[in-house]
């Protein structure tokens, strides 16, 4: 494990969908987050305990998404990565003008 003892990593914020998760700058910024916080701890994108440690951080609609997701049996078994592109269309609106 990439994570020592010693190396502390900041809190990862939760998502909720709402207010500044509707911005292609926020939303990115947070999965690139997500994503060291993944990679310096090891885990497997296609795990299922990965996609519980994604639900710990994420609650309201996002989180029902998470849950609905998993539940739902063409979508169960896809992983973090396709859970990440559905969780971004949730969030950010294709009327955006943000570059997407």
């Amino acid at each position: 494990m990439l994570v020592s003892s010693s190396l502390k990593l900041p809190k990862l914020a939760t998502n909720d969908g709402k207010d500044k998760y509707k911005t292609a700058t926020t939303f990115d910024t947070w999965v690139r987050d997500l994503r060291d916080h993944l990679e310096l701890a090891e885990m497997d994108l296609e795990s299922s305990y990965t996609m519980i440690w994604v639900g710990i951080h994420l609650q309201d609609g996002t989180k029902m998404l998470h849950t609905q997701f998993r539940a739902n049996e063409d979508t169960k078994n896809l992983g973090v990565e396709e859970f990440l592109k559905t969780l971004r269309q949730y969030c950010i609106l294709f009327t955006s003008k943000e570059i997407l």
